[in-house]
């Protein structure tokens, strides 16, 4: 199963990702923006360091935020939550399928006429020539360098090496 945030259900492809992705919207602090590891984690700091209490997990979808969750990737999800996660993804694959198999039949039809889909080669404007390069900037080299650019290595100051 792909990485997924359970406070969002934002998909990642990597679980890395997912953590920077909590603590940048689900686990930063509104009055300083440290970014914490966990919901708990940014509530004990809140509480600390603010005197200021955290009732939820910021940015998150009606019914899961909890704050007194420990949620650090996909570590600490309700298996509820992992089962339903699963049963979801199953239904989304069986779906793409089924429209799979019926793109497929569709497309065996015997005649030989090129259809709506036919490939057809698009030729350029006749007296159109696309521009190489942006108005105003100059082809050669750039200001202050040399027309072919560095060669080798740059002068060095005298008394630089020992």
């Amino acid at each position: 199963m792909k990485p997924w945030c359970w406070y969002c259900n934002r998909d990642f492809d990597d679980e890395k990702i997912l953590i920077q992705h909590q603590k940048a919207k689900h686990f930063k602090c509104h009055i300083c923006h440290k970014k914490l590891y966990t919901g708990p984690g940014l509530a004990i700091h809140c509480m600390q360091v603010h005197k200021e209490t955290i009732d939820s997990v910021p940015n998150a979808i009606p019914g899961r935020t909890d704050i007194e969750l420990e949620i650090y990737g996909m570590e600490g999800i309700p298996e509820k939550d992992m089962q339903e996660r699963r049963r979801t993804l199953e239904q989304k694959s069986q779906e793409s399928q089924k429209r799979k198999n019926q793109d497929d039949s569709d497309e065996d039809d015997d005649d030989d006429e090129p259809g709506p889909s036919a490939q057809v080669a698009v030729q350029p404007q006749a007296g159109y020539a696309a521009a190489l390069t942006q108005p105003g900037i100059p082809v050669a080299g750039a200001p202050g360098l040399p027309p072919g650019g560095y060669q080798g290595m740059p002068p060095m100051m005298p008394g630089f090496l020992q």
